[in-house]
């Protein structure tokens, strides 16, 4: 009997579990929306937010600073060293076959992530999250997710066809209200599922800003006015939240997978074929001149426009490749992993080298060009144009009023897992929760 008693009185002195500090997360992404342009546009809503929130004002992607190797750091919570997703459309594996990346069928290329998300770890407690992706290949990070959105095949066909034109019907407007639309769009078909589902974990892609900047580059007005049109949409989904009880509960996280830079859209780099022209212009995308003279057998693939990958057929010619590239006055710098190749810093330094599928060499391109298709807004390199994101947290469980210095892509996972209350043992992040944006 006094067994029991005592069992009974040490259950009842032991602390109840702690309740979780968010009962919703919810992750937008503000696709390709620089950190500065940010801080200085008429966004009054994301302002207020990160007031009474905690901002990190030197956040960073992780590189190659690009759409489809960001958005699954996102989820996993590590580079592209550790998940594997590494670039462009196409990666070659060691054996020089090309591995799909998830631009058709992006569900089936999720077995190439090989890192678990915190998708998988919220399904695993019980949890239901949604991935909203603009573009689709997002959808290679949403291993776990409850329900998925597929941009790609749900928003509108003529929006969506005119996602990088300057003019439609001969109005740069209509091309302008096309991109932002397709915002919308998402947001809409997002809220149809919080509505009836009520997710606990939501990640959506607006991608407007980034179809606005490679359109007309980041300096351009209609990018200042996207980001302002953007934060419209944010105060529409916290309304929304408010109207079905769920904000109170809610945490935000505002951030994006990469910056921009300015480029000359004149100098083009392995120019892609235009097949509306007459006659039709040679596709040498997958091709650079310098080594093709060379003899040397190679594979590039756009890593965002403003930086490459370049695989290599024979290993013993990196070097070779390294230096002829060296020679040409629109790179920037080179990465690579062979010592020989004298490379500026190494792919595994910068988190960046996965064996058996990384490019032998990583080029970053001068800002007087740009990769395959004449646009004036570009990204993927290691500069702070490109790497700098806006990370801002907001709402349930957040600490108020919070300034913070660095901080990482990789670092959103572990943190949104810990405001959901979960203690993190599916997920194998490379970043750590961000502790100064926790509320005590």
């Amino acid at each position: 009997m006094s067994l029991l008693v005592l069992a009974a009185s040490a259950l009842l002195a032991a602390p109840a579990p702690a309740a979780r500090p968010a009962d919703h997360v919810f992750v937008v992404m503000l696709d390709g929306t620089r950190p500065d342009f940010l801080r200085r546009a008429r966004a009054p809503v994301i302002h207020r937010m990160a007031i009474e929130g905690t901002t990190f004002l030197q956040a960073e992607t992780t590189y190659p600073s690009q759409t489809r190797v960001a958005f699954v750091s996102l989820p996993t919570g590590s580079h592209p060293g550790s998940h594997g997703i590494v670039g462009g459309d196409e990666i070659k594996d060691a054996s020089w076959k090309n591995l799909e990346t998830g631009d058709n069928d992006p569900i089936a290329a999720q077995v190439l992530v090989a890192r678990p998300t915190f998708f998988e770890e919220a399904t695993a407690a019980g949890l239901t999250s949604v991935y909203a992706a603009m573009k689709g290949y997002e959808l290679v990070g949403a291993k776990g997710a409850t329900w998925t959105i597929n941009g790609k095949l749900t928003l509108d066909k003529t929006a969506y066809a005119a996602r990088y034109a300057p003019e439609t019907g001969g109005s740069q407007e209509l091309a302008l209200w096309y991109k932002e639309s397709l915002s919308r769009q998402l947001l809409d078909q997002t809220l149809a599922i919080v509505r009836e589902r009520r997710p606990n974990l939501v990640v959506i892609n607006l991608g407007s800003a980034d179809y606005v900047a490679h359109t007309w580059g980041p300096s351009s007005a209609q990018y200042m006015q996207t980001i302002e049109f953007m934060d419209g949409l944010v105060g529409e989904l916290a309304a929304e939240l408010g109207r079905l009880g769920m904000l109170q509960r809610t945490a935000f996280v505002f951030s994006a997978d990469h910056g921009f830079s300015d480029v000359d859209p004149t100098r083009i780099i392995a120019p892609a074929g235009d097949a509306t022209r007459q006659p039709a212009a040679e596709d040498k995308r997958h091709t650079l001149d310098p080594l093709a003279a060379r003899g040397i057998e190679h594979f590039v693939t756009n890593t965002g426009g403003a930086s490459m990958g370049v695989y290599v057929r024979d290993k013993s010619r990196v070097a070779d490749a390294a230096g002829l590239l060296r020679r040409e006055p629109w790179v920037e710098s080179i990465y690579c992993e062979p010592v020989a190749a004298g490379c500026d810093r190494t792919l595994t330094s910068l988190h960046s080298y996965f064996a058996g599928r990384s490019p032998d060499l990583m080029v970053d391109l001068d800002d007087d060009a740009a990769l395959n298709f004449p646009q004036p807004g570009q990204h993927g390199t290691h500069r702070l144009t490109d790497m700098r994101i806006p990370l801002v947290f907001s709402g349930a469980g957040v600490a108020r009023g919070g300034l913070g210095g660095k901080a990482s892509l990789v670092d959103v996972a572990p943190t949104v897992l810990r405001l959901l209350g979960l203690p993190g043992v599916v997920l194998q992040p490379d970043g750590r929760v961000l502790e100064e944006a926790l509320a005590r």
